[in-house]
């Protein structure tokens, strides 16, 4: 998130790739959910949850955890949601927070977002996104939309969330100055509207019967812990967040699917969405084949 600037977390050849992004299942009429994937401060869609950087020689841009989950839960919908959020005003543009959560919201119901449950997986400052945009749709809850997007969202994902800021931003804008964007403010250790929406979240969690899974980062990025166990933890009853040894940008880079990071969102997401639905015994539906002079209707015949 403050971390130093890597070429992982910019933009590579979709830089322009802003709003919902489909990678996986998304089509699919039957399937039994949605997975909205949400990166933080100046990440990307794309390369904040890629494991190897755009720049590598052997770079296989499809072969990442987004496209895993895909593999192993084909009838799940798999999400990026991707938005401008630079950390100086000389790398690009960025919304507030509150702003930003409206135009998330948008995003969610022209894709019909709230019509199966959802699942949020999030990173940094993309936990506090999600967050805000609940806090935006409970706000307008006579929208039935809107109020579809809170009931089917059925749990989150927080990876490395400075729920309660992050010293880091106070230290960034020490050395900055003015040339920091509103983010970079908003995210600084115990922001009044942090504790605010961090107290509105923990009074709603259980009314909304949202399940949450945290993840924390061990490893400091550049000599600095960007989020630490205590700004990452939401205070939620009967949650306990996970360390990974890892930094602020690799806790959102597993590197195979066997990693623990990866193995723990499946099983969330499984553990979250309803199980598929499975003929039961004796199910008449399935086609039997015809006997040798049996004169039956043929069942691919158009009537």
């Amino acid at each position: 998130m403050f971390g130093k600037k890597t070429t992982n977390s910019q933009p590579n050849e979709d830089s322009n790739t802003t709003g919902l992004i489909k990678i996986s299942g998304c089509d699919n009429p039957s399937r039994r959910g949605d997975v909205v994937f949400v990166h933080g401060l100046a990440g990307h869609a794309w390369n904040t949850w890629h494991w190897q950087n755009p720049s590598d020689r052997d770079y296989q841009k499809d072969n990442f955890w987004l496209n895993w989950l895909g593999n192993d839960l084909q009838d799940v919908g798999i999400w990026s949601f991707g938005y401008d959020a630079a950390r100086l005003k000389a790398s690009g543009s960025a919304m507030p927070l509150f702003d930003q959560a409206s135009n998330f919201l948008d995003d969610l119901e022209n894709f019909n977002i709230g019509d199966r449950p959802i699942i949020f997986v999030t990173h940094s400052m993309g936990g506090l996104l999600v967050k805000k945009m609940l806090s935006t749709a409970a706000n307008f809850s006579r929208d039935k939309r809107k109020k579809a997007v809170i009931e089917s969202s059925k749990g989150i994902v927080f990876l490395s969330t400075p729920h309660l800021g992050s010293d880091v931003a106070q230290w960034v804008t020490f050395l900055t100055g003015f040339l920091t964007t509103v983010n970079v403010e908003e995210l600084k250790a115990h922001a009044p509207q942090l504790r605010e929406l961090d107290e509105w979240y923990r009074q709603h969690v259980d009314e909304f019967e949202i399940a949450t899974k945290v993840y924390y980062e061990t490893i400091q990025t550049s000599g600095i812990l960007i989020v630490n166990a205590s700004s990452a933890n939401p205070g939620i009853k009967d949650v306990k967040p996970i360390a990974v040894e890892a930094n602020h940008d690799t806790i959102a880079k597993p590197q195979s699917a066997d990693k623990k990071v990866y193995l723990g969102v499946k099983n969330f997401i499984e553990d979250s969405l309803p199980r598929p639905k499975s003929l039961p015994p004796g199910d008449t539906s399935v086609i039997q084949p015809q006997t040798i002079g049996e004169k039956t209707t043929n069942p691919y015949q158009p009537l």
